[in-house]
């Protein structure tokens, strides 16, 4: 499936083909995002698709963030990227294709506004890390199981 000319990553479409893309918990989301979330919301593909026709026509400068070498990548593409949710106001996360057709990373909005920072390498770690793969919680898929004692 695409959007705006981008297709969605596999592991995207099943996680929500098996309703597994939905709304972690708070703590998980603070962990992740290193924000305190407000009104989270994960979009569904309609959600994705308005979203991200009305991301296209985005003029607000404030939105596209800047270049960080020091903080790559600090700014974002609309027409290489796909929204796909918000941790709250003004606070939305995203696909980013420019470093990968296959493999786009994720990013959010920082609160403090104009800073893009990326929070997983795929969408198969952000999964993974909200707790949303399928996996037994505290599981990360990359990484091997540890025995409790």
């Amino acid at each position: 499936m695409q959007i705006n000319g981008l297709h969605l990553p596999t592991a995207l479409m099943r996680a929500i083909g098996e309703r597994r893309w939905r709304r972690p918990a708070v703590e998980v989301l603070r962990r992740v995002f290193r924000e305190s979330p407000i009104k989270v919301q994960l979009y569904d593909l309609d959600e994705m698709r308005a979203a991200n026709h009305r991301w296209l026509e985005e003029k607000d400068p404030a939105y596209f963030g800047r270049s960080d070498a020091k903080k790559p990548p600090g700014n974002i593409d609309p027409a290489r990227s796909l929204l796909l949710g918000l941790l709250g106001p003004h606070m939305p996360f995203a696909l980013d294709y420019r470093t990968s057709d296959d493999r786009p990373s994720v990013l959010y909005l920082h609160s403090g506004g104009d800073q893009w920072i990326t929070v997983a390498g795929d969408i198969e770690q952000l999964l993974a890390r909200l707790q949303l793969d399928g996996l037994p919680a505290g599981l990360d898929s990359c990484a091997p199981a540890r025995r409790v004692r």
